[in-house]
């Protein structure tokens, strides 16, 4: 079970962030159809969660499993395209103290994380109270806090930043990246990424129930993930290889 999951989430996590990249670097009408199909799809899994969270089949599992990293993906094509951002669209100004600086950076995307928390807290009340199969309110819960976590680090101090990922309207986001040294969160945040990826599959193994195993395995390398993304932040290991196919210049 833990070798299933670790196929669906690499291959998912592979393949969905190469289709937002290669979306999010087209031109306006592009991005506008692709915006708008990606919305339609999204509403669906939306939709599904009660019936999905009302069947703890394996088939559920892997189903919900697929639909909250498509939520996911519409989550980040609304912020990569520019449709959700936040007030600021400025560029950091030299000299800002780190609190003001903080809400600036904060106010370049504000509105947007107020949507994908709205988002996720629609998946749960849609689950109803006692749901048998969470997994789409859990995946896109770990996902949000884990890019927290990230966008924090990227805030304070990364070694590693590749802006070239960034659409050209997001420069002013860019400018918000410190680059050059890893701050001191970045050790403890990576720790308890892997820290919470032990647990959950230590959870799975305990279980004798194959649908909450498979659930958990499915977090668990949601998690494992995370923590490896913050390495790509911590060091240079030429992830970008994985997505060349792509990335392409605007």
């Amino acid at each position: 079970m833990i070798w299933l999951a670790l196929f669906v989430t690499l291959l998912l996590w592979w393949l969905f962030t190469g289709l937002a990249l290669i979306s999010a670097h087209q031109r306006p009408p592009i991005k506008n159809l692709l915006f708008g199909l990606s919305t339609i799809v999204a509403i669906g899994c939306i939709a599904s969660v009660p019936y999905i969270s009302a069947d703890p089949s394996l088939v559920a599992v892997l189903f919900g499993f697929l639909f909250a990293l498509l939520i996911w993906a519409w989550l980040e094509l609304m912020f990569l395209m520019g449709v959700v951002t936040g007030p600021n669209k400025s560029l950091a100004p030299q000299g800002l103290g780190v609190g003001q600086k903080f809400k600036q950076a904060l106010a370049t995307m504000i509105y947007h994380e107020v949507v994908v928390i709205s988002v996720i807290g629609l998946t749960f009340f849609l689950g109803g109270e006692q749901p048998t199969n969470p997994i789409i309110f859990y995946v896109l819960l770990v996902l949000w806090l884990m890019r927290c976590s990230t966008k924090l680090n990227l805030f304070f101090g990364v070694r590693h930043f590749n802006h070239g990922w960034l659409p050209k309207s997001h420069k002013h986001v860019a400018s918000y990246v410190s680059v050059g040294k890893n701050s001191a969160l970045m050790t403890p945040s990576s720790s308890l990424a892997a820290i919470f990826a032990a647990l959950l599959f230590s959870r799975a193994f305990a279980t004798d129930d194959t649908s909450v195993a498979l659930s958990l395995f499915l977090l668990g390398w949601v998690a494992a993930l995370a923590a490896v993304e913050h390495v790509f932040l911590m060091y240079r290991v030429g992830e970008e290889a994985l997505w060349r196919w792509a990335v392409k210049s605007e």
